[in-house]
């Protein structure tokens, strides 16, 4: 069997070091949550559509080593995976698909047993073979697996910008916690979102993202930078079922309206990033 250390590390043997950007000035966007079913994937793929509209250009990477459920929500099927990469019958620039609503995807694949133990060295690697696969001026949107091991910090280190996701629930918010706290001690300078998911009302995020930035304060000497909130709404479900994303199916829904606000601020926040990567080349000259 293939050893996916050496095989990736081959892939990015030239490289010094894994920070964004490298080869191209792509904004990385990485979505995350401490445990499963927060609605994760489903915000990944829809908040993918929306900035694809707002901005175009824009990809999305789904992260989910040998769990991949992005091109399900998608409704596509790709011809090559993160695995083929490995492997090394084709180059990552080959391994993206068009998606509906002009999105483009690289799926690692699900049910893929040489894709599920790949450590946080490895995956690093991969992860910095896909973005730079990628074109200046584009928006990639990272979607993770949940949880807190070293694969998954890592590739949250090399992002430009993180989105935890979180319920209302307690063992969410307590996992969501444990998420932010594992990763600002690998990056402590890390820009971090909360993002509380199928939530009854504004107050009730608000006092969740209140509740976790007094925790994060007093234990981490630090917390999440802003907070977002998705409301409940029966459409994100049917879409699941449906494989229809409500960003492009359901448009006028509170989800959908949410999802606007967010992709407009992201976008701004990657203009400042470029505005400012463009202001460094300028000075090295």
């Amino acid at each position: 069997m293939i050893d996916q250390a050496d095989a990736l590390r081959s892939l990015v043997r030239d490289k010094s070091h894994l920070d964004l950007p490298r080869r191209t000035r792509a904004y990385a966007v990485a979505i995350t949550s401490g445990k499963g079913g927060v609605g994760k994937t489903s915000l990944a793929v829809n908040l993918a559509l929306t900035l694809a509209s707002t901005k175009g250009r824009v990809r999305l990477v789904d992260a989910d080593y040998g769990l991949s459920n992005a091109e399900v929500l998608l409704g596509v099927n790709p011809d090559h995976t993160l695995e083929d990469v490995v492997c090394g019958r084709i180059d990552a620039a080959d391994a993206w698909v068009d998606c509906p609503g002009g999105l483009r995807l690289i799926s690692s694949g699900s049910g893929l047993d040489s894709m599920t133990n790949i450590d946080g060295v490895a995956s690093a690697e991969l992860m910095a073979s896909a973005l730079d696969s990628a074109e200046n001026g584009d928006i990639i949107v990272i979607d993770t697996a949940p949880g807190i091991d070293d694969s998954v910090i890592s590739i949250l280190s090399m992002a430009d910008e993180v989105l935890v996701v979180t319920t209302p629930e307690p063992t969410s918010i307590t996992d969501c916690y444990a998420t932010i706290k594992v990763l600002t001690q690998a990056k402590p300078d890390c820009r971090i979102s909360l993002v509380t998911n199928n939530c009854s009302s504004p107050s009730q995020a608000g006092s969740v993202a209140r509740g976790l930035d007094a925790i994060c304060i007093r234990f981490l000497g630090r917390s999440f930078q802003r907070y977002e909130y998705v409301p409940t709404d029966p459409s994100v479900g049917r879409a699941i079922l449906t494989r229809r994303p409500f960003a492009l199916h359901a448009a006028h829904t509170p989800a959908a309206s949410w999802l606007k606000r967010l992709a407009i601020k992201i976008v701004e926040r990657e203009r400042q990033w470029q505005a400012s990567r463009r202001a460094e080349s300028l000075l090295e000259a």
